[in-house]
């Protein structure tokens, strides 16, 4: 058995590196791994920021139909009909709010309010844009509001 000597003087016995085929395709493979696992985190972070958005839209949604259901059922601001409102939360991002009501009349007297509150965070800009369709982080909640006079609620 031969030992050979190196460069360095150091003493090899059956040792041989990486050839550079063999680096090259180990390279290739990680990259390969790496470029999935970046997938994932855009992923993951895109679905996080929609969920952060529905919950900003839930919450300014819930508000605008609590309010809505403190009125009186005659009250003006609950009159039929559609408003759309741009607002924007505490931290500045800006949605917009869809309201519509729509009467029931019977008998010549409203007896139900059927209200609808849309909210949809308006079209941001970035990578991570989660609502060029305003899917992602938009939100509807339905009430109907009945008429509390004695009467008036059969149908």
């Amino acid at each position: 058995m031969k030992v050979r000597r190196t460069r360095r003087g150091s003493l090899t016995k059956g040792q041989e590196g990486f050839t550079v085929l063999e680096t090259a395709i180990a390279a290739v493979v990680m990259v390969i791994v790496g470029l999935g696992a970046a997938g994932g985190f855009a992923f993951a972070i895109r679905y996080n920021s929609a969920a952060a958005d529905r919950a900003a839209s839930m919450a300014i949604a819930q508000a605008a139909m609590e309010k809505l259901r403190a009125v009186s059922f005659t009250d003006s601001a609950i009159a039929a009909g559609t408003t759309t409102t741009t607002l924007a939360d505490s931290l500045g991002r800006t949605y917009t709010r869809v309201t519509t009501i729509t009467d029931t009349v019977v008998g010549g007297k409203t007896t139900i309010k059927k209200i609808a509150i849309q909210v949809t965070p308006v079209n941001a800009s970035g990578p991570f844009n989660t609502t060029a369709t305003g899917y992602y982080g938009s939100v509807m909640l339905l009430t109907e509001r009945c008429n509390p006079l004695p009467g008036t609620n059969i149908h």
